[in-house]
């Protein structure tokens, strides 16, 4: 067993004031880690303003490959250095970060492993490269954290031999917390709707169309009492678009385009039913490992509904504020939302549920429990 002073390193492009899941998740395992062991982030450089985290931050140069270059030889530097501090690194993702970190000589490496980024290469001709530089660093890792058991299952298959545990995502209940919804929604401009949401990237296999078909299966007199507000941009956005007008019902539809980390809590506040329908589509590389953002709107006190699909069943348990659709089941999705039309004091109570089984079971302080946990019983010992 270990027995020196030990540091904790984590090592992610995909860091605040970056938005999305993973850098989000980093952010939150560095705070919830801060307290138990000395931490610092390995990150890039940003034009924006840092936010003050408490932590020591090592920004290196954003451009490629010079990013990736740089971080590799400040690491090589900490590999090579001599001292009774032994340091823990924990990268982000396996690539870029775990594949630098791994050919730096950095040791012990603890991946986090997210869902889509271990499927295989686009591009055929680089496969047996890819898989063989996945399963290489996989297996050399100390330790892999999967966010869902669907994910746990990714990395077994691509690296038999790698140790991989298992810790369902967490959210910050103080951040994500039920508030004034009437105030949102008048910010929205939706003010006596029954509002559902979608937050996501607009690509296709994340399925809104699946959103905009139920609403045409209801009848007009309740697709008059409905908005969809869409918040995100991607590839998909003006074939979405030009799909709603197709079907008739653009104005049910509310584009909100990118919205801040700041913003985002009020969109789950304004939403009555968030909604994600994602399609697995593993020919592009297009899974939801898990699903944050499940989470985010049921710490808020929102309902949610989700595909069995990919790691999504991780982060909704039915019957306590969750719905689980087969993807593309118009025919449910329009069910669920006709329910919601016709007693939407129901779907409050479903909310509530739902922010009960997060403080439950998907706060910070639970993830640093089980991450510790499992960094212990992999060797890792801080003290």
């Amino acid at each position: 067993m270990e027995t020196q002073n030990q540091e904790l390193l984590l090592f992610a492009f995909e860091y605040p004031p970056a938005s999305g899941g993973i850098a989000r998740l980093c952010e939150g395992i560095c705070g919830t880690l801060a307290d138990r062991v000395n931490a610092r982030v390995l990150t890039q450089d940003c034009i924006t303003s840092v936010p003050d985290t408490g932590l020591l931050e090592i920004r290196v140069d954003s451009r490629r490959p010079l990013r990736e270059w740089r971080a590799f030889q400040w690491l090589r530097k900490q590999a090579r250095r001599a001292s009774t501090i032994r340091e823990t690194t924990i990268c982000g993702i396996w690539y870029p970060e775990g594949l630098i970190a791994y050919l730096a000589g950095v040791r012990p490496l603890v991946i986090l492993a997210h869902g889509a980024e271990l499927l295989p290469t686009v591009d055929r001709w680089r496969r047996p490269l890819w898989k063989a530089l996945q399963r290489r660093v996989l297996e050399n890792a100390k330790l892999v954290i999967a966010n869902s058991e669907y994910t746990h299952q990714l990395v077994s298959t691509l690296a038999p031999k790698a140790r991989v545990e298992t810790i369902p995502l967490a959210v910050d209940p103080v951040r994500f917390a039920p508030g004034d919804r009437e105030t949102a929604k008048s910010k929205f401009g939706v003010t006596g709707k029954r509002v559902l949401c979608t937050v996501s990237r607009i690509h296709r296999y994340k399925a809104h169309d699946t959103v905009l078909r139920a609403l045409t299966n209801l009848a007009p007199e309740e697709r008059e009492q409905l908005v969809y507000l869409v918040a995100g941009t991607g590839p998909y956005q003006q074939e979405l678009k030009k799909h709603a007008i197709e079907l008739g019902i653009e104005s049910q539809v509310r584009w909100l385009g990118f919205v801040s980390e700041k913003e985002l809590p009020q969109v789950y506040l304004a939403s009555d039913l968030f909604v994600l329908c994602t399609r697995d589509a593993p020919e592009e590389r297009s899974i939801e490992g898990f699903g944050m953002v499940f989470l985010e709107a049921q710490s808020c006190g929102t309902p949610v509904v989700g595909t069995r699909t990919g790691g999504i069943p991780a982060a909704i348990q039915e019957g306590e504020g969750g719905w689980l659709i087969e993807p593309d089941d118009t025919r449910t999705l329009t069910d669920i939302v006709r329910q919601l039309i016709r007693s939407p004091e129901s779907f409050r109570i479903a909310g509530r549920q739902a922010r009960q089984r997060v403080l439950r079971e998907n706060t910070w302080e639970c993830y640093g429990q089980r991450f510790s946990s499992a960094l212990q019983s992999a060797g890792i010992v801080y003290g």
